[in-house]
């Protein structure tokens, strides 16, 4: 076989070398096509995104002036970031921000308030401190409620979504009682709608009580 193709080997150096130019610009053209996407900026290939101004510290409501756009590569912008300043303005940060940091919706305020599930209401209860160690987020309870009026009684199940714990404001405790102001527990949880108006006087009459269910 060998002896069959050496006499045509000539001939192809020569096609070869004919041809020579015409491969070297295929060959970098293939060599461009490779290249070029990664040498352009992200100006060209990036998507918008909403960066601070400057740094804002928390608490800050968010104008025009506190926000700018600028084009990142998509693969540097989170999927939750803002694309445009006017989804913003109006919004609080809940964190510090510093300038140039994309805008997240876990940095608002709004985005730490409790979210309420549709047929849910959201309503804060006092809880005995004892029992905030075994509450949590998630944990569910039941609210006792009792009418002084009729005697009746209810159990409402409820869910907690967050225990803010209380405490003494310099006050001096004696055995019957705190003397001076106190900052009782909470615990803020989520009810059927249609009770929560039950729940409502019920904490208006101080007739709840809570208990911890498995």
């Amino acid at each position: 076989m060998l002896s069959r193709l050496r006499p045509q080997l000539p001939l192809w150096r020569r096609a070869l070398r004919r041809r020579r130019h015409t491969l070297v610009v295929l060959a970098l053209a293939a060599a461009a096509v490779l290249v070029l996407p990664a040498l352009v900026p992200a100006s060209v290939t990036g998507v918008d995104t909403v960066v601070a101004a400057a740094d804002l510290p928390a608490g800050t409501v968010l104008a025009p002036e506190h926000l700018r756009t600028v084009r990142v590569a998509p693969a540097l912008v989170p999927e939750d970031a803002a694309r445009s300043t006017e989804e913003l303005l109006g919004a609080e940060t809940g964190v510090a921000i510093a300038a140039g940091h994309a805008l997240l919706p876990s940095m608002l305020d709004a985005a730490r308030a409790p979210t309420v599930p549709d047929g849910r209401a959201l309503m804060a209860v006092p809880v005995p401190d004892v029992l905030t160690p075994h509450l949590a987020p998630g944990t569910r309870i039941e609210l006792l409620t009792a009418d002084p009026m009729t005697g009746t009684t209810a159990r409402i199940p409820a869910d907690v979504v967050e225990v803010i714990t209380g405490g003494s404001d310099g006050g001096v405790t004696s055995g019957f009682g705190t003397e001076g102001p106190a900052r009782a527990s909470q615990a803020l949880v989520t009810v059927e709608r249609g009770r929560a108006g039950e729940v409502a006087h019920a904490l208006g009459a101080a007739t709840v009580t809570i208990a911890v269910i498995g």
